[in-house]
């Protein structure tokens, strides 16, 4: 089983709109709609706020508001797309400054199975009355809905309409009492015609004669190219000031021309009127040749061309208007929203004159056209960029990788489309801001920051050790800007390597020891302990007394305590150290000097019966606002545990709990309790052991009642983990650094971790300075890093424009630390020539015209004996006369010296599209039209050649070809999926799938499993099964996502926990044309899997009771008709995001009660509602 869950929504924006409320205030706000989101903005002085969004169970299709009047409510209708349409009525209400709702009142079903859906017109419009709106989904019909008085839903009906091919719609507003409807249609003489109709509410039904306002005229057709751009209109309302003489008008938007057409006038119209009644009596005539000549009269008068009103020439590029396209909203004091498909939404500012932001235009103008100057202008607008809004769509493909070697993965896709092509790196991890760098330092092994006095709050000095010696750094300036390093003395710190380093507050001995705030500081050092005092006149630290050695503390028997410290760790009132030889030391101060307070030696247990070598300790208490700590946690190397020992009896350190053996030696501990995010609820106590493995991997428990649960692993990198406890924000963290750098914090009830996005650190520490307030110090192999971590767990989107390079294919290839992208490039109308956009381009292989690079691949081969990498390219030409491609070439190219410039090593024609290439071994594989060709690669280094060796051709459009060992994954876009094997340079069929499931793309999740979606909008994965007498692909899973996936990638993006309770593993993600990022996790637990998918059979069935919707129905996979009966519900995926509805009603016990019952009694769950709520929270992890 598999669950689904979005990890990055979808960013294309679908449509907007601009609604305001007849408060005092006038409050206006922003409605943006996105596949399947609507996010209502309120207009600040400051910008957008974001105020409410509802997620919709459908693919959003356009937006519209009722226009109603009222103080605190405002009616949205949505529409969404097939294969399951529906009408969706929303209700925004403001009763409240801050309280805010946005919920569904109804959703009309509009789905009809036997009806053929609309080729150009898919929208809702609504009469400026605000009392009809009218929906355009299916060919020959249009739904009428009858709206009440407070923008709902009253009745509707179906109206039939003999424009078949219709392009766009627009109400004209009349009379309060009469609905006219303006209609852009082809005809079956494939002419462009503009007329309107009547809607007769009373009757049920469209007028059959055309409406006198606006009688039927031809458009010319010239002006208009369909298959680019479907042409929209719009109404022009009559105004007082405007021409008496027009009454109105249809704007038609969307060619080389705007073109206004007026309507008839009152008097007109009552003259068009009367001469149509006349010519209906005619038509009626019982004589023969008069009825006729009436027919024959209205037909000329129906073709009679009628000029526009008025026209604007658009000579540069027709004018784009479909709100798929670019919505463009205007908001108020000349900002406009444009929302994007293509590239990044933006808020744009019109300004009253010309403003520029870089020293050289923007567009190059050729010297042959003659150009002004902007004081020249006179009176002028300008538009400027206010803010952007990330988009990654349309995402056509993508790669996941680790460009830099920090560890943490990223994903690389090719984004957007026209003018606005880019590359987006997308990240996820904290956000850390650099303040300063402190150079002169490398190779440190640990970081401690010390203030003047324990109960401080400003940081003066920084300790930092290297696993030699011991440096000590000092805020010179009183603004703390200059660090200067305290040189080394026989009175102040040691030198030598530090173990640890802290302040400490006085200890006041009697009945109830008492704790008062001192200047004192105590370092650890493997030789012994030191204790140290600061005087702040002198800006020095000064040693009181000798080093204090181990056989200090002795009882007589000095020679036993002569041993190295091995490990240390120091609070407000307590020192622990760990001898050699498994000998643990609990130490307190008295006055000036230590005193040995407890001790306890350690053995191993069978079979090793040896002294227990102490490999870490920790003594932090839980409780901040202690002095003291009654737990302390011990590691051991060679059995791989820790131990936690409790300090609440006198003179004794007993075990109260102990890890199972863990995959690597303890190398650090931590024994913290996180607090919950500030501002919310009151602080909760959430006592965690952590523990930093040699292997670079942390072990983290939750200590609740003396025992540890809950047990996670997370890798960190590849070094042993050491941790630092650093307060952020008032928000308690932990980071724990190993090569790479996590940051552990608690939210949304569950320890989260969040990679830091640099590399190579070994140490932090809190910072506090005066000109580096609530910041961390880091440490890198040279240099000491200042600053501050921003957000914690935030998706870093970072763009590389390309302009009208739309990017199209990109691989990666590790061993030349290089991107390959290929790209096309139109050539748009346009003045002057196109911005050039400056990037890290290293070198650029062109194809010639008339061709273009449809699929790239990266690989190693083996020649003379060497590895080379080599960079197949699959080049295509395309001919306008063709219905198929003819003609393509292989290309291989290398990349030679420092700057990567490629070389043509070989090529090769083909006969047809190079639509994938992928390798095995010396082979290349190549999927041209319906066949697989194989490659073989041979030659030297220095010369290349390419020889076919056999051709596979049992399908009829090969789009998808993965491999994996010698299988090889076939995905015909026509049919269905196909697995093959590669034996001998030969290739032979192992299981075919016979059904039609038009794939988009496949993976292969292990050599028998596979994953892909089609152009239906489903997932589907099948199971290579395998008897005695065939092989047979067997479907497992099928699921309506809502949207075409582009590419699988293998992988994760982000270090993840590994649960020892829950196991969950993430095996892929996902992306989409929207720009939505998905992870499909796998389940390996049957038992898990059977709970989970009963979990949510009884959450569908709730949520369907509580709110009328279905969930069940909306995953059941569809097609083009529709839901299959076939079919009535997903299989072999869950909706993580729907899951985690649960966690809402785990606080309300009646509606916990109705979903852990179900409807009867075999469907009660059987794993409690916290072990569940466990579950789910480990889920929130992975997204």
């Amino acid at each position: 089983m598999k669950l689904i869950s979005a990890f990055h929504p979808p960013s294309s924006v679908i449509d907007s709109l601009k609604c305001t409320l007849a408060d005092e205030n006038g409050s206006e706000f922003l409605v943006v709609a996105k596949l399947n989101r609507i996010d209502i903005y309120s207009l600040q002085p400051e910008g957008l706020r974001h105020e409410q969004g509802i997620e919709i169970w459908g693919r959003v299709r356009t937006i519209n508001a009722v226009p109603i009047v009222h103080t605190t409510r405002i009616s949205l209708l949505v529409l969404t797309d097939h294969p399951d349409p529906e009408l969706i009525f929303l209700l925004f209400t403001a009763s409240k400054p801050g309280e805010r709702d946005l919920s569904a009142t109804r959703h009309l079903a509009l789905f009809e199975r036997s009806a053929r859906p609309a080729e150009f017109c898919h929208d809702v419009l609504v009469d400026p009355s605000g009392a009809v709106a009218v929906v355009s989904i299916y060919t020959g019909k249009l739904k009428i809905i009858i709206l009440t008085e407070e923008g709902g839903y009253e009745s509707d009906f179906d109206a039939s309409i003999l424009e078949l091919n219709l392009l766009g719609l627009a109400f004209i507003a009349t009379s309060a009492e009469s609905y006219t409807l303006a209609m852009l249609h082809f005809d079956f003489q494939q002419c462009l015609q503009l007329l309107a109709r009547d809607i007769q509410v009373d009757d049920l039904q469209l007028s059959p004669t055309p409406s006198q306002l606006l009688p039927p005229l031809l458009l010319p057709g010239k002006w208009f190219s369909i298959e680019d751009q479907t042409p929209h209109l719009a109404f022009v309302p009559y105004t007082e000031s405007s021409d008496n003489e027009c009454e109105g008008g249809i704007l038609v938007i969307g060619g080389r021309k705007i073109l206004l057409y007026d309507l008839a006038s009152s008097d007109v119209l009552e003259q068009n009127i009367r001469k149509s009644r006349r010519m209906e009596k005619k038509k009626k005539s019982r004589n023969v040749e008069e009825a006729a000549d009436a027919k024959q009269k209205e037909k000329e008068r129906e073709w009679r061309k009628k000029k526009p009103r008025a026209a604007i020439t658009w000579p540069w590029s027709e004018v784009t208007a479909h709100p798929l396209q670019r919505p463009l909203t205007y908001l108020a004091n000349q900002m406009v929203y444009l929302g994007s498909h293509f590239g990044d939404s933006q808020l744009l500012q019109i300004n009253p004159s010309p403003v520029s932001s870089s020293e050289c235009p923007t567009l190059l103008i050729p010297a042959s056209v003659r150009t002004i100057k902007p004081k020249d202008l006179g009176t002028m607008t300008k538009v400027d960029d206010d803010e952007s809004f990330n988009n990654l769509a349309p995402i056509v493909d993508g790669i996941l990788v680790d460009a830099d070697n920090s560890g943490p993965n990223e994903i690389v896709t090719c984004s957007g489309g026209r003018n606005t092509g880019s590359l987006k790196v997308v990240k996820n991890g904290a956000d850390f801001r650099e303040a300063a760098v402190v150079h002169g330092i490398s190779n440190v092994d640990r970081i401690w920051s010390l203030r003047e006095k324990y109960k401080d709050q400003t940081t003066t000095h920084i300790v930092v050790s290297t696993l030699q010696d011991t440096h000590v750094l000092r805020f010179e300036d009183d603004q703390g800007t200059m660090i200067s390093s305290v040189g080394g003395s026989d009175k102040g710190f040691l030198s030598s390597r530090t173990l640890a380093v802290s302040n400490i507050q006085r200890r006041i001995p009697g009945d109830r020891s008492t704790y008062v705030d001192s200047s004192l500081v105590v370092q650890v050092v493997p030789e012994g302990l030191l204790l140290l005092n600061y005087d702040s006149g002198l800006r020095e630290y000064s040693r009181i007394g000798d080093l204090w050695t181990p056989d200090k503390f002795s009882d007589g028997n000095a020679a036993s305590w002569n041993r190295e410290i091995v490990a240390a760790d120091i609070n407000a009132s307590q020192v622990v150290i760990a001898l050699k030889h498994g000998r643990l030391v609990l130490l307190i101060l008295d006055g000036d000097r230590f005193v040995r307070h407890r001790t306890r030696e350690f053995v191993e247990p069978p079979p090793f019966n040896c002294t227990a070598e102490v490999s870490a300790v920790t003594c932090l208490p839980f409780d901040s606002t202690k002095s003291y700590a009654v737990n302390i946690a011990v590691g051991f190397w060679m059995s791989k545990t820790v131990k936690i020992l409790s300090l609440l009896e006198p003179d004794t350190m007993k075990d109260i709990c102990k890890t199972s053996e863990l995959p690597a030696a303890p190398r650090s501990l931590l024994l913290y309790n996180f607090t919950s995010e500030p501002g919310g609820k009151p602080p909760q106590s959430h006592p965690h052991l952590l523990v930093g493995l040699v292997d670079g991997s942390l072990a983290t428990f939750s200590f609740q009642k003396g025992t540890l649960g809950d047990q996670k692993l997370v890798s960190i990198g590849n070094l042993p983990v050491t941790m630092h406890t650093c307060r952020i924000r008032d928000r308690s963290t932990v980071f724990a650094c190993g090569g790479r750098t996590s940051i552990l914090f608690w939210e949304r009830e569950r320890l989260q971790h969040s990679p830091l996005m640099l590399k190579d650190i070994s140490a932090a520490a809190e910072l506090n300075a005066v000109a580096y307030p609530a910041s961390v110090i880091l440490a890198i192999p040279d240099a000491l890093v200042i600053g501050a971590v921003a957000n914690f767990d935030k998706l870093h989107i970072r763009s590389i424009p390309l302009g009208y390079n739309s990017p199209r294919r990109i691989v990666h290839s590790p061993s030349w630390g290089i991107f390959a992208v290929a790209c096309t490039r139109p050539v748009p109308a346009q003045i002057g020539q196109a911005e050039v956009f400056s990037s890290t381009e290293l070198s650029e292989f062109e194809v010639d015209q008339g061709e273009e690079v449809t699929s790239l691949h990266a690989f190693t081969v083996t020649l003379s004996g060497a590895p080379s990498s080599l960079l197949c390219v699959g080049v295509t030409s395309y001919d306008a006369g063709e219905r198929e491609p003819s003609r393509g070439k292989l290309v291989l190219l290398q990349a030679n010296g420092s700057r990567a410039f490629l070389v043509v090593m070989a090529s090769v024609s083909i006969k047809g599209c190079v639509y994938a290439i992928t390798s095995m071994q010396n082979m290349i594989l190549a999927a041209v039209n319906s066949s697989v060709i194989v490659y073989q690669v041979e030659g030297t280094e220095k010369q290349v050649s390419l020889t076919q060796s056999t051709v596979f051709n049992h399908n009829y459009l090969i789009t998808t070809l993965v491999s994996r060992d010698n299988q090889l994954l076939v995905g015909d876009a026509l049919t269905s999926i196909s697995l093959l094997k590669l034996k001998d340079s030969h290739i032979e069929p192992i299981a075919k799938d016979y059904g039609s499931l038009w794939p988009t793309c496949a993976e292969l999740l292990d050599d028998n499993t596979i994953i892909g979606g089609n152009s239906d909008y489903n997932v589907f994965t099948f199971r290579l099964q395998v008897n005695e007498l065939h092989r047979v692909l067997e479907r497992e899973g099928h699921y309506y996502l809502g949207d075409i996936v582009n590419k699988f990638l293998p992988g994760v993006l982000a270090s993840h926990d590994i649960s020892a309770d829950i196991p969950m593993v993430p095996k892929q993600l996902f992306l989409t044309p929207a720009g939505q990022i998905g992870v499909i996790i796998d389940l390996t637990d049957d038992e898990l899997s059977l709970q989970m998918t009963a979990l949510q059979r009884n959450l569908s069935s709730f949520y369907e009771l509580k709110t009328g919707l279905s969930h069940s129905k909306y995953r059941v996979p569809k097609n083009n008709s529709g839901r299959s009966d076939l079919e009535a519900t997903s299989v072999g995926f869950l909706d993580g995001d729907f899951l985690e509805l649960f966690l809402r009603y785990t606080s309300d016990e009646q509606s916990l009660a109705q979903i852990m019952e179900g409807q009867s009694e075999p469907e009660r769950l059987t794993f409690a509602p916290d072990r569940l709520q466990k579950v789910l929270e480990e889920l929130q992890c992975f997204h």
